[in-house]
C-alpha cells in the first residue's frame, strides 16, 4: 500500500473514532478502535486515563474504582448500514454514598443492551410501526422492542407535567365477561385518561382523587 493510501485510511479511522465519541458524549471514556467486519462494526471503548468515573445509582463522582468486570457489548445505530455494536469492560466503583457499584454509562441505561439514542429511535418508530416491524428495521427482536417501549413509556409518566384538575369523570367498562369491570377517571376538561383499575383498587384510589380536587375548589 502507498504511503499517500495508508495515511487516507489512518485518517479516515481517526475521524470515525472522533465522530463516535462526540456522538456518545464520552468523557471519562475514549474510543481505542473501530473494526469494520461484513456483519457489523465493532466499537472499543476504554476508560480515558485517570478520569474520575461516575457512580451507577447516583451519578457521584468516585475516586477509587473496585474491580474491571468482564466485556459487555450494546447495541447502537447503524453506520454505513451496518449494525454498531460498542464493546467495554464495566468498572464498579467505591462510592462513598452507595457503597461499591457499577459505573454510569453515559451511553446507555443501568442494565441496558442497547444504547440511548437506539432505545429513542426504536420508541418513536413503535408509534408508528408495529413491533415487529420495528424489530426488522432496526435487526432487533420483538422481545427487545416491547421492553424498550415498556421503558419509555414508564419515564414519560414519571416526568410527564400534570395540570391541575378541575372536573373528574369516573365510569366503569366491561373488561371481559363474567361482571369484571374496570374503572376509568378521565380529565373531562381536557378530556384525557388519568388512571385505571380493577374494582379492588378502586377504593384505594378514590380518597386520591377526592383530595386532589379538594385542593383545586
Amino acid at each position: 500500500m502507498s504511503p499517500t493510501k495508508e495515511y487516507e485510511r489512518t485518517r479516515t479511522e481517526v475521524l470515525i473514532e472522533t465522530f463516535i465519541r462526540k456522538q456518545l458524549r464520552l468523557k471519562a471514556h475514549t474510543v481505542t478502535k473501530v473494526e469494520e467486519t461484513d456483519e457489523c462494526m465493532l466499537v472499543s471503548i476504554d476508560r480515558l486515563g485517570k478520569r474520575l468515573l461516575r457512580c451507577g445509582v447516583c451519578r457521584q463522582r468516585c475516586l477509587e474504582v473496585h474491580d474491571i468486570r468482564r466485556e459487555r457489548e450494546w447495541r447502537d445505530l447503524s453506520m454505513r448500514k451496518l449494525p454498531l455494536k460498542l464493546l467495554y469492560r464495566p468498572r464498579r466503583v467505591e462510592c462513598p454514598r452507595c457503597g461499591v457499584r457499577v459505573e454510569d454509562f453515559p451511553w446507555a441505561e443501568p442494565w441496558a443492551r442497547v444504547t440511548t439514542a437506539l432505545s429513542t429511535a426504536v420508541a418513536v418508530l413503535a408509534r408508528e410501526l408495529s413491533w415487529q416491524g420495528t424489530a426488522r428495521e432496526y435487526g432487533l427482536n420483538w422481545k427487545s422492542v416491547a421492553t424498550i417501549v415498556k421503558r419509555a413509556v414508564q419515564y414519560g409518566l414519571k416526568h410527564r407535567a400534570r395540570p391541575p384538575v378541575h372536573v373528574i369523570g369516573m365510569d366503569e367498562v366491561s373488561r371481559r365477561k363474567g361482571q369484571v369491570y374496570l374503572t376509568v377517571v378521565y380529565d373531562l376538561e381536557r378530556r384525557v385518561l388519568l388512571w385505571v383499575g380493577d374494582d379492588r383498587t378502586e377504593e384505594a384510589v378514590r380518597p386520591f382523587f377526592t383530595k386532589e380536587m379538594g385542593k383545586r375548589r
